[in-house]
């Protein structure tokens, strides 16, 4: 048998009196025209990020008869709020965000066909935030092109662009970015699932009730406890490029190579590739379905999404040891959030090693690394680098990075991670 299908398959399978006595304080005070000294973060649980109510995106379409054209948003993780006609073959697409205050990733997702061929001008407009993706058109929903300088053009306001594109009976779908809905990570999922060595687990369920699953890559002979490596992904739904890069990633450690064959005899990856479902499927540009960032959510979990994964890494320890954290996200440019090098954590160095290796290995890539020693958000890698005193990244791969480049990146991070780790053991 070949060496991937002997390896072992697994069956599937605020303390109140301190509150009591600040409460009884702050009356004494009050009565003697006092005011309590502010309460630290030490002595507090962290406040929950802020929630506002969401409106939902309209799933319809937009027929416009003068022109024989028709638009639609009745797919998953499409946005289209508003469609009008400005003309003859002219067209404005609106999205708005979920809630507002939110974060600059307008995300829009929307299809358009025609009765004849034809070329069609669409004003894609975001609500007065500043247009920050370059539209994407694909005809399958599987390969996707960027438009070009000639079909894509800047308005006169910063949240605007206008797109000339050739339109016929077949529909084209045009998106921000490339679409990895929820339906794409699952089908990928339960591929994976069918290796000897992976289970998939529901952890939880979503605010919209979907279920949230925990893929477990394990190999590891029974008795042995394995060193774990945990990674999640797309608590913010237009990050798709996160996608792109944690799918290379987590292919390279379920590889048939003898890298990836002696890793998984010794580690176990811990992989929740959708933290964030609903808003993948309603097409938010940052939160979930309560109007909350989930990743500012990993000390209050108020959310049951982080509670779901923060109680699945935590139960882990049972069985194992943490030995590494990755979240995978999107931004304007690649960079690597981390820990300083004088921070404690183990194994020690590993950020830095890590980091040059993928240097060695892309050299023509230039890894941006950006240290946190004093973090104040509650992201998902400050939370597992303080509870687990592990190394904890935030992996942030760029909007408009080579999609060639960002295959060899992650590659080459998971190959760096994968020998780094073994030479621990």
């Amino acid at each position: 048998p070949s060496p991937v299908a002997s390896e072992n398959k697994r069956p599937r399978t605020v303390a109140v009196p301190a509150l009591i006595n600040r409460l009884l304080v702050v009356a004494l005070l009050a009565c003697l025209g006092a005011t309590p000294a502010p309460t630290s973060a030490a002595q507090t649980k962290a406040a929950a990020p802020p929630r506002t109510e969401v409106t939902p995106a309209p799933r319809r379409a937009w027929e416009f008869p003068a022109d024989g054209v028709t638009f639609d948003s009745q797919f998953p993780a499409a946005r289209a709020s508003e469609c009008t006609r400005l003309g003859t073959d002219s067209y404005s697409v609106v999205t708005q965000p979920e809630n507002r205050p939110i974060n600059g990733s307008p995300w829009f997702a929307f299809r358009v066909r025609a009765t004849t061929a034809k070329t069609i001008s669409i004003r894609i407009a975001c609500s007065g935030t500043r247009l920050r993706y370059i539209p994407k058109i694909s005809v399958d929903g599987a390969r996707w092109v960027a438009l070009p300088t000639e079909a894509f053009s800047p308005g006169p306001a910063a949240d605007e662009g206008t797109i000339r594109v050739d339109v016929g009976p077949e529909p084209l779908r045009v998106a921000a970015q490339e679409i990895i809905s929820g339906e794409v990570l699952e089908g990928w999922s339960r591929t994976l699932e069918r290796l000897p060595f992976a289970t998939r687990t529901e952890i939880g369920r979503s605010v919209g009730g979907r279920p949230l699953y925990l893929l477990e890559i394990n190999a590891v002979p029974a008795g042995v406890k394995p060193g774990f490596v945990a990674v999640v992904s797309r608590q913010h739904p237009p990050e798709t490029t996160g996608s792109q890069a944690l799918m290379r990633f987590i292919e390279c450690v379920v590889a048939d190579t003898p890298l990836a064959r002696d890793f998984r005899q010794k580690f176990a990856v811990l992989l929740v590739p959708l933290v964030n479902p609903d808003g993948v499927e309603a097409g938010h540009w940052r939160h979930n379905l309560n109007g909350v960032d989930t990743n500012r959510d990993w000390d209050a979990f108020a959310q049951p999404e982080t509670r779901a994964v923060r109680d699945a890494l935590l139960a882990a320890r049972a069985r194992g040891t943490m030995m590494l954290h990755l979240d995978f996200h999107s931004t304007f440019n690649d960079v690597f959030y981390t820990q300083t090098d004088e921070a404690p954590s183990t194994p020690a160095g590993f950020t830095k090693a890590w980091l040059d290796g993928i240097s060695r290995r892309v050299p023509e890539y230039q890894v941006k690394r950006t240290p946190n020693s004093t973090p104040t958000q509650a992201t998902s890698h400050h939370w597992a680098h303080r509870t687990f005193g592990i190394p904890a990244i935030t992996y942030e791969l760029g909007d408009n990075t080579d999609r060639v480049l960002l295959q060899s990146v992650a590659t080459a991070a998971a190959d760096s991670m994968m020998e780094l780790l073994l030479a621990t053991k």
